[in-house]
């Protein structure tokens, strides 16, 4: 009787080889994946077995694929320096158990990945991502790539430096970076934080109650609800306009800052202009102002409106 936790098991596969290989693993294993380019396809089942189908890279030194007790290892080793893109890749789908923690990496390769429940990491340099139905602790990064994502739950991080950022559907608490890259969003997030350098940010976030959003030569168009209760807003060089689908009990302090506008469509209060400063800003409140929502802004206007 083979028990693989203690005695552990390993294949290795060379380049160019059509491979179907499969392995038992204990209950929410750790598995650690690293594909430097190609195209990885990362697929939930209820079994207790890790199973990589596909072929591998065309400079594959060999695939190492090795469960030692509760931590499993898929790598596709290829020499220090080689050229070409993904075309060239490893083309893989790899079954996982649903329950896991993943670790998975790559230099120039795009992954998909769905129904995966646990600690999830993606670091890659240059590729796309898409995830649906994650849930647990995500944490998805590309340097230069898109992250698709829907139905996500839990902690979700998405980061990237080159791409734009799409989320559909999911809930939870999100943390969302981008620079020169594009924000949209239709989910249920109950707290969102957001940090954007050069592009615009189309988000509708009607359940959210806390929100922090900084925006650097971009403009924001958020859809609210009245759930929203602290938000602490910043926008340099960028307008942003806040609908809400229904009245916010909110106390909001608004600075226009040099160069700055204020647009207010939900009371009939208006900006006042400072004494000593061509700035204006408005101090107001919606029913009880219970809530706190602080927006400041450089050269950009802000928009209230319901």
């Amino acid at each position: 009787m083979l028990i693989v936790p203690l005695i552990g098991i390993s294949f290795i596969s060379m380049a160019k080889e059509a491979i179907d290989q499969q392995l038992t693993v204990t209950d929410n294993p750790s598995v650690s994946v690293k594909i430097q380019r190609g195209n990885v396809e990362l697929v939930s089942w209820d079994k207790n077995i890790i199973q990589i189908k596909g072929e591998l890279d065309e400079l594959s030194q060999g695939l190492l694929f090795e469960v030692k007790g509760n931590s499993v290892i898929v790598e596709d080793k290829l020499p220090r320096s080689y050229q070409g893109s993904n075309k060239q890749g490893s083309q893989l789908t790899i079954y996982l158990p649903k329950k896991l923690g993943l670790d998975a990496e790559g230099v120039s390769a795009s992954y998909q990945l769905s129904q995966l429940n646990g600690q999830i990491s993606l670091a890659l340099v240059s590729g796309n991502i898409n995830a649906q139905q994650l849930s647990g602790n995500t944490k998805l990064t590309t340097v230069s790539g898109d992250i698709n994502t829907s139905e996500l739950a839990g902690k979700i991080n998405l980061e990237t430096v080159s791409g734009d950022i799409t989320d559909n559907n999911s809930h939870g608490e999100a943390e969302l970076r981008l620079v020169s890259g594009e924000l949209k969003s239709q989910s249920a997030f109950t707290q969102l934080s957001v940090d954007q350098v050069s592009g615009d940010i189309t988000a509708t976030v009607s359940q959210v109650t806390e929100l922090n959003i900084v925006t650097i030569s971009g403009d924001a168009q958020i859809t609210l609800g009245a759930d929203l209760n602290k938000a602490q807003l910043e926008t340099i060089s960028g307008d942003m306009a806040l609908t809400f689908t229904a009245m916010p009990n909110i106390s909001f302090m608004i600075d226009g800052g040099p160069g700055g506008k204020i647009d207010n469509q939900l009371t009939d209060d208006k900006p006042l202009k400072q004494k000593y400063s061509p700035a204006k800003t408005l101090q107001f409140k919606t029913q009880a102002g219970i809530g706190q929502v602080n927006i400041n802004t450089i050269s950009g206007k802000i928009s209230l409106t319901k």
